[in-house]
């Protein structure tokens, strides 16, 4: 999940991202959150393919290049390695997993 994206260096960008996996995602621990088929239109719009969670205390930041980012097969969004969006529903939770990860510092 891209969380931000840096400019300064343009036309060369860097992106924030965090971790997320389809491995046990029924267990959460501080900093995480889950999307799952679920949660509806919002699992839908995030373009998963299994439920996932993301680990915001997990984050790194990458060379937007086509060596980390590319396509995927089916290109919902053109050639862009966008597979989705956070909806608007889980901004709270996103948040609160956030919340967590600054509380712990």
């Amino acid at each position: 999940m891209i969380l931000r994206v840096f400019d300064d260096e343009a036309p060369v960008y860097r992106v924030l991202v965090a971790y997320g996996t389809s491995q046990k995602t029924q267990t959460l621990y501080s900093g995480e959150f889950r999307i799952a088929p679920e949660d509806g239109e919002a699992y839908q719009l995030a373009g998963l393919s299994y439920p996932t969670k993301f680990g915001l205390a997990r984050m790194v930041e990458l060379p937007y290049t086509e060596t980390w980012f590319s396509p995927p097969p089916s290109t919902p969004f053109g050639q862009t390695p966008r597979l989705g969006v956070l909806h608007p529903s889980l901004h709270r939770r996103a948040a609160a997993a956030w919340q967590a990860v600054e509380s712990s510092d």
